[in-house]
């Protein structure tokens, strides 16, 4: 007597869905590293945006805002992905992001930094040091504050990089 079956065995149906799970996590692996170097680009976006905007904004700030942090959100002058509070700007990845200064320099610092996010802003083409009004680049794990006439250099900056790091672009203020 022949026996027809056409099913499938246990067996073969538990090896089909170790394969879909195995495919299935290493799939997730990569949507989870997409969204890391996505949040990423728009971390660095937004620090670029702020610099600038404080950049041309420099010539009107007065110290009775108290810091230009506070000097862009009276102004309005930053992006709709930023929330304000606590005077500091919550960027991209849960980043701090405050900017402080006079008319002559003044500082983006990027505060609660993973390693990754720090190296990627530290090691961020932002100009050429001494032009369009870059000065540098300064990393550590809580302050970094050269002295106003130091330059900061990039390869030594994102040597700096761990957990927790805070990362402050140093620039010429009011040119004019």
């Amino acid at each position: 007597m022949l026996n027809n079956e056409s099913g499938r065995s246990m067996i073969e149906m538990l090896g089909v869905l170790a394969i879909i799970g195995v495919m299935t996590v290493g799939g997730l692996n990569v949507i989870g590293r997409s969204r890391q170097m996505h949040e990423l680009s728009q971390l660095v976006a937004e620090v670029s945006k702020v610099a600038m905007t404080s950049k041309k904004l420099a010539c009107d700030y007065d110290d009775a805002y108290g810091s230009y942090t506070m000097f862009l959100y009276k102004s309005e002058a930053y992006s709709d992905e930023l929330d304000y509070e606590n005077g500091k700007f919550i960027g991209p990845m849960d980043s701090e992001i405050t900017i402080d200064g006079d008319l002559s320099t003044f500082e983006v610092s990027v505060a609660g930094l993973n390693s990754d996010a720090c190296i990627q802003l530290a090691g961020n083409d932002w100009g050429k040091t001494g032009t369009n009004g870059f000065l540098g680049v300064c990393v550590g794990s809580g302050e970094c504050s050269p002295s106003s006439d130091e330059q900061w250099e990039l390869d030594e900056a994102s040597s700096s990089c761990g957990e927790n790091s805070t990362v402050k672009l140093k620039y010429k203020a009011c040119t004019n």
